[in-house]
């Protein structure tokens, strides 16, 4: 049976520090944000500080516990990647931020935790954001060849062309047309 601690192991000051410790230069900078620990890194070392994270005795960030992405289309790299990671055995949290703009790939870290297979794929879904060497990279929640990413910002919220868009992307032909639909198309 996992055991994990009632109280955090280490202050958030004391966690920057062990990441500092760990990760060094690959870390851009550190932040406490609502309580807990930031740390901002390049999208090319993302792969080394998270196996870093989970691999290390004295942390075991052992859980990825999701993948979001937030996009900031007035930024050059306009998606900031966020990873959630839990060490059960030291009641630790941390928060993983990297970035990158459009049309550039993230390398995947589904290598590294199981439950990043199908999170990056509805980060992709969502965002269009790619990740590199993703065994099966494919739209999750949405039909294939969908052409819109409905979490960027600028996406109409009912659809690019709704209502004429919903009857024509039903992937399940489920949606039966009425006269609803009729005047639409």
């Amino acid at each position: 049976m996992l055991k994990g601690a009632l109280k955090p192991l280490l202050s958030n000051q004391q966690l920057i520090e062990q990441i500092e410790s760990i990760v060094g230069s690959k870390l851009d900078s550190t932040a406490e944000y609502l309580g807990d620990v930031t740390i901002m890194i390049r999208p090319d070392s993302l792969c080394e500080v998270l196996q870093s994270l989970r691999d290390d005795k004295s942390l075991q960030f052992e859980m990825l516990v999701s993948i979001t992405a937030v996009h900031w289309p007035d930024r050059k790299d306009e998606f900031e990647l966020v990873y959630h990671l839990r060490s059960i055995v030291n009641n630790l949290f941390v928060v993983i931020k990297t970035q990158t703009g459009l049309g550039e790939a993230i390398p995947t870290t589904a290598h590294l935790f199981k439950t990043a297979d199908w999170q990056e794929r509805e980060v992709f879904d969502m965002f269009g954001i790619r990740f590199d060497g993703h065994p099966n990279l494919k739209r999750i929640l949405l039909p294939e060849g969908y052409p819109w990413f409905p979490l960027r910002k600028g996406f109409p919220i009912e659809g690019p062309d709704f209502p004429i868009d919903a009857y024509q992307t039903d992937a399940a032909g489920l949606v039966q047309p009425d006269d609803f639909w009729k005047d639409s198309t």
